[in-house]
């Protein structure tokens, strides 16, 4: 039986190098339009120019990244893909309120993607709580991440509970990063 140390350093030794990677509204394909403001900077990433919005009256959207002119770029489905929603500002973005200036890449990621292949978003609104940690990631499907990754190799790993009624959880390694 292999120890979560060692587990991890076979993790490490078998898979590429986790890449860090930042979204851009530049080539962004708009599938969704919509009216709303924003009124904080995001929760869900550390960037400046990344924000906490109201799609309508009452669906936020986290992260909504401010680009030129009245609008702000949220992306829609996996950063990867660039599908996004264009949200057409119905307030000036409250620029008090920006997220502070500095590397975003030294606080956690918006999304983790593992090499197992699910993509995992920051929880940002009330967490819940299984297998005796609260959730920071939600994962596609029932699994999910707690804790922050641990970035101390080239191979970055990151607890998961594999479902959601798994008991305990396994150190998995991250492919990608997103801020």
């Amino acid at each position: 039986m292999l120890t979560k140390l060692a587990l991890a350093v076979v993790l490490a030794a078998a898979a590429a190098p986790t890449q860090v990677k930042h979204w851009t509204a530049a080539g962004a394909q708009v599938v969704q339009r919509g009216h709303g403001y924003c009124w904080t900077g995001s929760l869900a990433d550390a960037r400046p120019d990344a924000w906490r919005c109201f799609l309508g009256k009452n669906e936020i959207e986290d992260p909504c990244f401010s680009g030129a002119g009245s609008y702000v770029t949220c992306p829609d489905g996996t950063p990867d893909s660039h599908d996004a929603l264009r949200l057409q500002l119905t307030k000036p973005l409250p620029r008090s309120q920006t997220n502070p200036p500095g590397d975003p890449t030294r606080r956690p990621p918006w999304v983790i993607v593992t090499t197992g292949g699910a993509y995992c978003y920051r929880v940002t609104g009330a967490t819940d709580e299984r297998a005796g940690r609260a959730l920071t990631y939600e994962c596609a499907g029932a699994s999910a991440l707690a804790g922050s990754p641990n970035r101390t190799r080239p191979v970055w790993t990151v607890n998961l509970l594999p479902t959601a009624t798994s008991k305990h959880y396994v150190t998995t390694a991250v492919r990608s990063a997103w801020w």
